[in-house]
């Protein structure tokens, strides 16, 4: 039977590598998208041309939306998803001196309930399986410039940790947590570069370095609640 897997903002940056990576893992890939349309066909085809099948499936996460039915209907079209990634999040400057009401609830929306509805509609449905949930080594720091983006992230650490006991033994459920790896949007390496010389290793990663911690997780039978931070030591200090 093919394998599939379900991939949440899975058209660009560190969720397209991961759609292709699984490819190359023998995946059929779901490419969740809300407005990159055309990324998600180009990674659509870049998947194809690697022996795989893919669909792209738009859905705008801040509006309601059943994902029982999502998964029920993508069951019954004969699509068993083994591998649930999400990896979509929202990124947003924020401090505690900021009017954070519908800021927060933005974060919150798309960083934790979405994997979290995504999380017991694909228990629900498939009942067996891996997901792995992408985090943010800051999820270990209390000071920050990204409130409410982090509050949201770290309430998906402990969702992460709730969830693998919760659906053990047929679910496994990890997380990794990228550092210095990729600059945020309108930045390039010289900003991680800048900060490089404040973390343990003195030095920023790549993407293959998020791909290393994603085979592993993606190959071990028994490794479930683990959240493996690619991030130079960064969580450590």
């Amino acid at each position: 039977m093919d394998k599939y897997a379900f991939v949440t903002g899975g058209s660009d940056r560190i969720g397209k590598a991961i759609s292709i990576e699984l490819a190359k893992q023998g995946y059929n890939v779901i490419i969740h998208y809300n407005s990159s349309q055309s990324k998600a066909e180009e990674v659509k085809e870049e998947i194809i041309s690697l022996g795989r099948s893919a669909e792209i499936l738009k859905i705008n996460f801040l509006e309601d939306h059943d994902f029982d039915m999502t998964f029920q209907s993508l069951k019954t079209s004969g699509k068993e998803i083994d591998v649930l990634i999400n990896c979509a999040s929202d990124f947003t400057l924020s401090t505690i001196k900021d009017v954070g009401s519908q800021l927060l609830k933005k974060e919150y929306r798309i960083n934790f309930e979405i994997p979290y509805l995504l999380t017991k509609a694909f228990a629900t449905i498939y009942k067996k399986g891996h997901i792995i949930n992408f985090l943010d080594t800051k999820v270990e720091k209390n000071a920050t410039n990204r409130l409410d983006y982090i509050l949201s992230k770290k309430s998906l650490k402990d969702f992460t940790l709730i969830s693998a006991v919760e659906l053990s033994p047929n679910i496994k459920v990890n997380a990794i947590a990228p550092g210095l790896v990729l600059p945020p949007a309108g930045k390039n390496d010289n900003y991680l570069l800048n900060l490089a010389p404040e973390i343990p290793m003195k030095t920023i990663g790549n993407m293959e370095d998020i791909l290393i911690a994603f085979r592993y997780l993606l190959e071990s039978n028994f490794v479930t609640g683990q959240i493996l931070y690619v991030d130079g030591g960064d969580h450590l200090i």
